[in-house]
C-alpha cells in the first residue's frame, strides 16, 4: 500500500518535512502547496504538483493524508479542507495559536472519522521513548528540571507576533512541555518569569523560566530563550523518579545520550541513541495509524493541553501570578 501524501506550507521546516516524507516507505508525495509562487523555484518537484491555491489542491489530488507546516495562526483552514474530504492530517506543532481552533480542528476531524496527528517528536526519540518503556520500574516521579535554550536569532520574525504565537514558549518552548507531559504526567498550574534580553521591541518574552505542579504531586521546571549559540546550544533533561534518576541530553533537538541511575543498587545505564531525533518515528508512526487504522500517540487533545499550558506560561509571565488550569 502507498499512501498520497500532500504537503501544506514551505517554509524552512515544510522543505524539511517534503525530503523526509520522500525518504519514508509507504507514501509518495504527490502535491505540495505554497502561498508564495516563488517557493516552486526552491525546491526539487520531481513528480509532484505545485499549486498555489489550496482548495484546487484538495479537489484535483487524490489525497490520503496532508502534512500541515504552515504557520500555527493557519492550521485550521488545511485541517478543516482535509478532514471534510476524509483526508488525514500531520499537523505541525504547535497545534494552533489559539485553544479555539484547536477545538475546531479535533471536532471537525472526529466527526468526519480522520486521524489528527500533532508532530511533537521527543515522544519518539529512543530516549525518551526508553524512559517511557521503563516508567513503571523507575516508580513515582518526583522532579524534573529541562534546560532548552534556543539560540540567537537576528530578526525575531513572524514568532514573536503578538496576534500570533506570542513567541517562543508557545512555538518552540512547547516541545519541552510536551516531553514532560510524556514522561511526568499532567499539569494542573504554573508560575513563570520571562524578559526581553535579545528583542526589546516586541511583546512577548524571549527568554522564560517556569515551573510546573503535575496532578501527580510531582514539579517541574523548564528554561530556554534566545540567548544561546547554535554551535554550543545543549538540551538537558532530569527527571529524579523514586526508583532511579534520569538524564537525557545533547544538542538542541539531537537528545541522543541517556543515562540512569538505579537507586537500589547504584548501578548506571549509558546510552547513545545516534541519529534518533524522533522526525523520521513520528512519520513513521503515522503512515502506520493511517493504513492500520490506529489512534496516533499524539493526539489533537494533546496538542491542545501542550497549547493551554504554553499560553498559561505567558499568562503568569504577564499578570505576574501563578495560573491553574482546568
Amino acid at each position: 500500500m502507498v499512501s498520497r501524501i500532500g504537503i501544506i506550507g514551505l517554509g524552512w521546516w515544510g522543505k524539511q518535512l517534503l525530503e523526509y516524507f520522500r525518504e519514508a516507505k509507504g507514501v509518495k508525495v504527490t502535491s505540495v502547496w505554497s502561498r508564495n509562487p516563488k517557493r516552486k523555484e526552491e525546491i526539487e518537484l520531481k513528480d509532484a504538483n505545485f499549486y498555489t491555491d489550496m482548495e484546487k489542491m484538495f479537489e484535483k489530488e487524490k489525497l490520503d493524508a496532508v502534512v500541515v507546516a504552515t504557520i500555527p495562526t493557519a492550521h485550521l483552514l488545511p485541517t478543516r479542507l482535509a478532514a471534510e474530504r476524509g483526508i488525514h492530517i500531520f499537523c505541525e506543532k504547535p497545534m494552533a495559536a489559539s485553544l479555539e481552533d484547536c477545538d475546531e480542528m479535533i471536532e471537525v476531524t472526529r466527526k468526519n472519522n480522520v486521524k489528527l496527528m500533532i508532530a511533537f517528536k521527543h515522544r519518539f526519540a529512543k530516549a525518551f521513548n526508553y524512559v517511557k518503556q521503563n516508567k513503571i520500574a523507575l516508580g513515582k516521579p518526583f522532579w524534573a528540571m529541562y534546560t532548552y535554550p534556543l539560540w540567537k536569532v537576528d530578526d525575531p520574525g513572524w514568532k514573536f507576533v503578538e496576534e500570533g504565537t506570542k513567541g517562543i514558549i508557545v512555538e518552540n518552548m512547547v516541545h519541552a512541555i510536551d516531553a514532560l507531559r510524556y514522561l511526568v504526567g499532567e499539569v494542573k498550574r504554573v508560575y513563570a518569569e520571562g524578559d526581553n534580553f535579545i528583542f526589546k521591541n516586541v511583546k512577548p518574552p524571549d527568554s522564560a523560566i517556569f515551573t510546573l505542579r503535575f496532578t501527580n504531586g510531582a514539579i517541574g521546571a523548564i528554561g530556554g530563550g534566545c540567548t544561546s549559540d547554535k554551535r554550543i546550544s545543549r538540551e538537558y533533561l532530569d527527571v529524579h523518579f523514586e526508583n532511579g534518576i534520569v538524564q537525557i541530553f545533547g544538542m538542541l533537538d539531537y537528545p541522543f545520550n541517556l543515562r540512569i541511575l538505579w537507586r537500589e543498587n547504584g548501578a548506571v545505564e549509558e546510552h547513545k541513541f545516534e541519529g534518533s531525533d524522533g522526525v523520521r518515528e513520528e512519520i513513521c508512526h503515522f503512515i502506520d495509524c493511517i493504513q492500520q487504522d490506529k489512534e496516533p500517540i499524539v493526539t489533537g487533545e494533546d496538542g491542545k493541553k501542550d497549547l493551554e499550558i504554553a499560553l498559561a506560561v505567558i499568562r503568569s509571565i504577564r499578570e505576574n501570578k501563578v495560573v491553574e488550569l482546568e
